[in-house]
């Protein structure tokens, strides 16, 4: 598939994707933490999320402020369209609201917050740790992006006292002419530097009319994908890609740093591996697909968000009959970058747990194995391999509040 052929989906396909590619970045948050606890302790969590965040975000950030035409502004304002059309406030997962008071300061809250759902069972020292220790260094560095002397502080959060209140918790934007600016974090000015950073996303004409065709506009308290227009989303979704594979190597970079890159390449497989099949589930869902043929998983291939945008990732995938089909991944950004950070680096170490989890979430008859060809990521895909129990990756993806969240669709949005 070229990188326009998303053109084949209308609007309403096009915002059912961008949400379920944002929730793919949130699986991956799950299964790649889950996997850092797992092999180094719950204390290597912490240190990682925030640099995992901090790395990325400040980056696609000024990336999709470019993309859809808002950037140049250093308002809260500006700031806050940003949180709108980010993977870290997947919508419906998180129900935020904005307010803009004035160029210098605003708010929002969240009636309500998925991964504070997650996490609350597992007891105030965990909510603690991620509503306090994370979300104070990450939150700002994400208003850095857009002015260093930005700052989000909150006015009220977790732990809820009482346990039922409503909104989760509140916060406070505001720009000071007088602070001292913070500075980019170490790890985002390491990750500016990647081709994925720099990656160039061509904005086509779309087929069909209607919607916004950019975000250079009034800010919308609570924003909905349907609102854009077919050329708009065609791009949000390609920004939410990168945006996912930012995340991706901003945690492999951290974990490298801290335990090696035998580490790093561990905790990314297995996070591959649980979100990739999980993902590829809810894509046939998506595609009205029932996963019994051959042809549903090159189809699932096609539109994954582990191998898009296609202006990063470069895939051939070829038909051999009704049970088999040859994958190839071909040079490409993805394949060029310098450090050893994504899940490229994964499959050009011969690790192949992730991408057998990608196609199995299609068939749990699917099977890969390497082709053999000297110097090439080329893998077969066989209908042949028997039914067996879902992997621990898996189990802990569907073990969340995630995993049941059920996506609403903005109909009416679609005659603006």
């Amino acid at each position: 598939m070229a990188a326009h052929d998303l053109f084949e989906f209308n609007r309403l396909k096009l915002a059912q994707l961008g949400r379920e590619m944002m929730l793919f970045a949130q699986f991956n948050s799950r299964t790649g933490y889950a996997a850092l606890r797992m092999n180094h302790g719950d204390e290597a969590y912490q240190a990682i999320a925030i640099d995992n965040w901090m790395g990325a975000s400040p980056v696609y950030t000024r990336r999709m402020q470019k993309a859809m035409r808002f950037s140049g502004d250093s308002s809260v304002e500006t700031i806050f369209k940003g949180l709108q059309l980010e993977c870290g406030f997947t919508h419906q997962y998180f129900d935020v609201r904005f307010a803009v008071q004035s160029p210098e300061q605003g708010r929002f809250w969240l009636k309500s917050c998925g991964a504070l759902l997650e996490t609350e069972p597992r007891g105030p020292d965990a909510v603690k740790t991620m509503c306090h220790d994370i979300e104070d260094p990450t939150f700002n560095a994400t208003a850095v992006a857009t002015n260093p002397r930005a700052r989000m502080t909150a006015i009220h959060r977790p732990p809820r006292v009482p346990s039922d209140r409503v909104p989760h918790c509140e916060w406070l934007v505001h720009i000071d002419p007088e602070a001292l600016p913070l500075a980019e974090p170490k790890s985002a000015l390491a990750m500016s530097e990647t081709k994925l950073a720099c990656l160039f996303i061509e904005r086509a004409h779309g087929s069909s009319s209607g919607g916004l065709e950019d975000y250079s506009g009034d800010m919308h308290e609570r924003l909905h994908l349907e609102q854009f227009s077919q050329s708009a989303l065609s791009v949000i979704c390609r920004e939410l890609a990168v945006q996912v594979h930012l995340l991706i190597a901003a945690m492999m970079r951290s974990v490298a740093e801290h335990y090696g890159e035998t580490a790093a390449l561990a905790v990314a497989e297995f996070q591959m591996a649980g979100s990739c099949w999980v993902m590829s589930e809810r894509l046939c869902g998506w595609l009205g697909l029932s996963g019994s043929g051959i042809d549903d998983v090159i189809r699932v291939l096609e539109i994954h968000p582990a191998f898009q945008p296609r202006e990063y990732w470069r895939l051939e995938v070829i038909r051999n009959d009704a049970e088999s089909a040859r994958l190839r991944v071909h040079d490409c950004p993805a394949l060029q970058e310098t450090e050893g950070c994504g899940w490229q680096a994964v499959l050009k170490a011969g690790m192949t747990e992730g991408l057998a989890g990608l196609v199995r979430g299609v068939s749990r008859r699917a099977r890969v194995t390497a082709c053999g060809e000297q110097g090439s990521l080329c893998w077969d895909i066989c209908l042949d391999g028997a039914d067996e129990e879902e992997p621990l990756a898996v189990q802990i993806a569907k073990g969340t509040v995630l995993y049941q969240t059920r996506l609403r669709d903005r109909v009416q949005l679609l005659q603006m």
